[in-house]
């Protein structure tokens, strides 16, 4: 079951949002992610946060209010809900903005996930950051670039083929930037694998 929460970051596209909720999806809005969502016409299931950032919404949905004094910010809170209610895919959009201590909190919503079973991505119009824990295949219909780090500590065997910068079998540790902004040859998909540890995949636009 596919579950979008619409974080607060600010929005550039409304189009970007109407193209990547589908009809089915149940959609989250996370604090002022229901302005985005009402700016782009589209009707969350529910909204959750303290609107320390934006007015008290009304409407047919469901309502979670959270203290503003709280351990988990209203993303992380939502991601929380998302799983218990049986979510085992989830995608956050508008989750990169300015605020790169939000950000970085938001990424680890990615392995939160992870540990648990379930598939998460965080997408914007300019990056789309997840994690690879086995092998995925990916190509340059939507994003141009790519780059892969070790996440959570050293990453085995990694390996790219089919880049323009491949690798073989490679121990990755967490500081390395050999991963780095690479591209794809021509219109071929590239495979990306790791033996042992996980790695974390951003694509990217710009």
């Amino acid at each position: 079951m596919k579950c979008v929460i619409v974080s607060g970051a600010p929005c550039r596209s409304s189009e970007y949002l109407k193209k990547k909720i589908k009809h089915g999806d149940y959609v989250i809005a996370a604090d002022s992610g229901y302005l985005s969502c009402r700016d782009a016409g589209i009707s969350p299931n529910l909204i959750v946060g303290d609107f320390d950032s934006s007015e008290m919404p009304s409407g047919d949905f469901e309502l979670i209010t959270l203290p503003s004094e709280k351990d988990d910010s209203d993303t992380f809170y939502c991601v929380k809900v998302a799983t218990e209610r049986g979510f085992n895919d989830i995608e956050i959009l508008n989750a990169l903005g300015n605020r790169a201590d939000h950000s970085y909190a938001n990424i680890l919503c990615i392995e939160y996930c992870r540990e648990r079973g379930v598939k998460c991505t965080l997408s914007d119009e300019h990056n789309k950051i997840q994690i690879v824990n086995g092998s995925i295949e990916i190509n340059n219909n939507e994003y141009k670039y790519f780059s892969v780090f070790a996440f959570m500590g050293k990453a085995y065997g990694v390996s790219v083929e089919g880049a323009y910068y491949s690798l073989h079998d490679y121990d990755l540790e967490p500081y390395e930037q050999l991963g780095l902004s690479n591209c794809f040859v021509n219109n071929s998909k590239v495979k990306i694998s790791v033996k042992s540890g996980i790695i974390l995949l951003i694509q990217s636009n710009d």
